[in-house]
């Protein structure tokens, strides 16, 4: 007889002032080719916001007492990021027994890091990734009221609002596979007030001349002999 299946810890609902970025909120998207679609969005959290503070303390907190409840421990990885990016808490130390290195996946991101070095607005920022696979996002303008893609206040990417997650936790047969992980449900994104987009690194405007309009066409085909 098989045995039942154990249900994925998650938790409630996390709401949280941010800005936003990497937005695919319309139609899901392959990550990766051979991958199932997906509505995405990463939120940034800025400490020096109160609003921003606030959300990232309210997402480590549920996470630390998740993953406390599920696994028994706080991953090493939050801790190092409360240490960061909430006021007051202590440093970790590491030749504290209680601070041994675990094999827990944690989600979110800091900006500061090497890999981020280029990312425009990442610095000293807080970097919450999101994805869902089987729900579509509610997408909202400033008055909760939901917005179709090319109407005014549908959420962009650099806009500032409010993401809305969930948090959940890797358990049983895939926790048996992959290990043991935080993940994080998109569940939405609300509208606040315009921001600096982000855009793409282009080619410069100078990467061509004008051409004459007299200029001969030539091509040689011994190139290919």
């Amino acid at each position: 007889m098989a045995g039942k299946k154990q249900e994925t810890p998650t938790s409630d609902t996390i709401q949280f002032y941010c800005r936003m970025r990497f937005l695919k909120l319309d139609e899901p998207v392959a990550f990766e080719e051979g991958q199932d679609p997906r509505w995405e969005g990463t939120f940034i959290l800025d400490l020096a916001d109160p609003k921003g503070q606030q959300g990232i303390a309210k997402i480590l907190q549920t996470a630390a007492k998740l993953s406390k409840e599920t696994y028994g421990v706080v991953p090493l990885e939050i801790k190092k990021l409360a240490a960061k990016f909430i006021p007051g808490t202590k440093k970790v130390d590491l030749n504290d027994p209680a601070n041994a290195q675990d094999d827990i996946k944690v989600p979110f991101q800091d900006g500061d890091a090497e890999k981020f070095r280029e990312y425009k607005g990442y610095a000293g920022m807080f970097i919450v990734p999101s994805h869902n696979k089987k729900l579509r996002p509610r997408v909202a303008n400033r008055k909760g009221v939901t917005v179709q893609p090319g109407e005014p206040q549908y959420p962009y990417d650099g806009c500032y609002g409010y993401g809305s997650i969930t948090l959940w936790l890797q358990v049983g047969q895939t926790q048996a596979k992959y290990g043991r992980r935080i993940g994080v449900n998109l569940r939405g994104a609300q509208f606040a007030h315009d921001g600096e987009r982000f855009t793409q690194d282009e080619v410069g405007e100078d990467e061509f001349q004008a051409l004459e309009d007299s200029e001969p066409v030539t091509t040689d085909s011994s190139d290919f002999d």
